[in-house]
């Protein structure tokens, strides 16, 4: 394997024996060999289910790679078999450097040791002297921050409790991969901005990091490249933004109407392109122009076509000057009848910070029962005051159910990029606030 290279994952497949009744598992293993020597073929008493199948792919070292899938779909069984915990039916993986893993809240815990005695505990099934944890304790109880609940029995502590230290262990000890397996959800907002503060600087530092979560806006903003899982098949594995609309695509809309999805972006792009990126053109609107969905897209309802960005005098531009105004216009194609349309736009920094959203929900704006094959145009009128740089839109498009509650119909995600400027800078972050300064002798 390639010293550039930390995960290396080969035809993979793992395939459980699935019983019908727990008499079945006894027969398995007693009548097959009474049959072969009686000389009759031996017969099968369970069904074959393959939580993975021919799965490959290759993870770089200092790489952050999303998994994302319905649930089921194969995740945290590949995460087991990387790990060492879960044996392969077939294939191989191979690591390159110490794992560090959190696959489940609290594993690899004693409920009636304290934390102080399960971080040594953990340190220990990890390879670690009682030296070299003493060295990290300071660090790992810093970073937990749980207070005097150390000294308590961990079966006391809360899941958020758990997870602090789970990850404070695991963290702490300098990895050279780093696997994540949906624990960081239970943790409050404080504390995963500090856990995705830290996953940076571990891949900063040249650590991998796999990261499987359901939210896509955390692997578009701290994964490179992402991986879609589909039945135990990969179904994608490229840039994360890609992969995050090829999930959407999947998560709303029926099986026949993703795989009718899967093969017009596949037949729609040029061959060395990768999924999901549409050719360009000479024409600012026809360079973001997406193949129109053919009649029989069961399961679609509304598709996102075209978009495009407007000066206030409507002309087709990306650059603008701080505090001018951006028209956001784009198409939707109405395939079948629904409620209630809404849309929405998200700018976010080159980061991934979300700037600012809106929808027609917030301005009274909802269309209501459109016609249906029919085209839709919404526009979005911004005033940039940001701050200079580079802000990505996503657009979106929602059946709206209840004043609080949508469906997602479509989504493209970062596809407009405007550009802010200022003849002279005035001010530095995100928002280009009104105020001004007086200096007065005292």
């Amino acid at each position: 394997m390639s010293s550039e290279i930390a995960i290396k994952v080969e035809n993979l497949s793992k395939c459980y024996q699935i019983y019908q009744q727990p008499r079945d598992r006894l027969k398995q293993f007693v009548l097959p060999r009474l049959q072969g020597i009686a000389g009759l073929p031996p017969k099968q008493y369970y069904r074959e289910f393959w939580a993975l199948k021919d799965v490959s792919f290759d993870v770089k070292k200092g790489e952050s790679v999303g998994i994302v899938g319905r649930n089921g779909s194969g995740k945290s069984t590949l995460l087991e078999i990387i790990t060492g915990t879960l044996a392969p039916t077939s294939g191989s993986t191979t690591t390159n450097g110490r794992i560090a893993a959190l696959l489940e809240l609290g594993s690899g815990f004693n409920p009636e040791f304290s934390g102080l005695e399960n971080v040594y505990l953990n340190g220990a099934l990890l390879g670690l002297t009682t030296a070299q944890i003493d060295a990290k304790f300071d660090a790992i109880a810093a970073f937990a921050d749980i207070g005097d609940h150390l000294n308590q029995p961990v079966k006391t502590y809360s899941s958020g409790m758990y997870v602090r230290l789970a990850f404070a262990v695991q963290a702490c000890l300098e990895p050279d991969i780093l696997i994540v397996d949906e624990a960081l959800a239970v943790g409050d907002e404080k504390f995963q901005r500090k856990c995705f503060d830290y996953i940076e600087r571990l891949r900063s530092n040249g650590c991998s990091i796999l990261l499987v979560t359901h939210a896509t806006a955390t692997v578009e903003k701290f994964c490179q490249r992402a991986m879609l899982l589909h039945h135990g098949k990969l179904h994608g594995f490229s840039a994360a933004k890609e992969i995050v609309d090829q999930y959407h695509a999947l998560l709303y809309s029926d099986e026949k109407a993703y795989l009718r999805y899967l093969n017009q972006q596949t037949e729609s792009r040029k061959p060395e392109q990768p999924l999901g990126v549409t050719p360009a053109s000479d024409s600012a609107l026809e360079s973001h122009t997406v193949q129109r969905p053919s009649d029989d897209s069961a399961g679609l309802k509304v598709v996102i076509t075209e978009w495009d960005t407007l000066d206030a005098s409507g002309e087709s531009v990306e650059v603008f000057r701080a505090g001018e105004t951006a028209r956001i216009r784009f198409l939707a194609e109405v395939i079948q009848p629904i409620k209630e349309i809404q849309a929405g736009i998200l700018l976010r920094t080159v980061e991934g910070v979300a700037v600012f959203g809106t929808s027609s929900l917030y301005h009274g704006k909802n269309y209501s029962h459109p016609e249906a094959p029919s085209r839709l145009q919404f526009e979005f009128s911004i005033a940039l005051d940001l701050c200079p740089g580079s802000y990505f839109v996503t657009l979106a498009i929602a059946e709206a159910i209840t004043a609080n509650d949508m469906n997602y119909l479509d989504r493209k995600t970062d596809v407009i990029v405007l550009k802010v400027n200022q003849p002279r800078i005035l001010s530095t972050g995100i928002a280009a606030l009104n105020s001004s300064v007086e200096i007065t002798p005292v």
